[in-house]
């Protein structure tokens, strides 16, 4: 669905809006929420390349009849950089829950680290043997 200026920030500003949520979700820990946070992160992804692609259409027409390009559109780009910052954020809260499930991990399973400092698991042994 083709966008128009004015649908181009109102796109972002429904991405900023999906990011904020996510953001919130990931605070509730759970299998149903991570599954959620990963529709809505799957379609932010996409309404981005839309907006993207847009953009990149409207900055190689530039023949003076279409409008303007978005990225000289300060709302737009106001509104791209709040979606940069959000997703950052995001990041690091990813990050950081990824760290703490490691870090349990290694202390329940764990002989050490690596020279590399990545945790060393404990290798699983045979649950069963079939020796004589």
């Amino acid at each position: 669905m083709p966008i128009q200026q004015e649908g181009a920030l109102e796109s972002c500003r429904r991405i900023e809006t999906m990011l904020r949520e996510v953001q919130q979700l990931v605070l509730i820990p759970g299998t149903e929420t991570l599954a959620e946070c990963q529709t809505q992160l799957g379609m932010i992804a996409a309404s981005l390349e839309t907006v993207h692609q847009y953009m990149a259409k409207e900055a190689m027409t530039g023949d003076g009849t279409a409008p303007a390009v978005p990225q000289d559109n300060a709302a737009i780009r106001q509104t791209l950089q709040q979606i940069q910052r959000s997703a950052r954020k995001l990041k690091a809260q990813f990050d950081h829950g990824s760290n703490y499930c490691m870090g349990l991990l290694q202390l329940r399973l764990g002989t050490g680290y690596s020279a590399h400092g990545l945790p060393v698991l404990i290798p699983s042994q045979a649950r069963s043997s079939f020796e004589g």
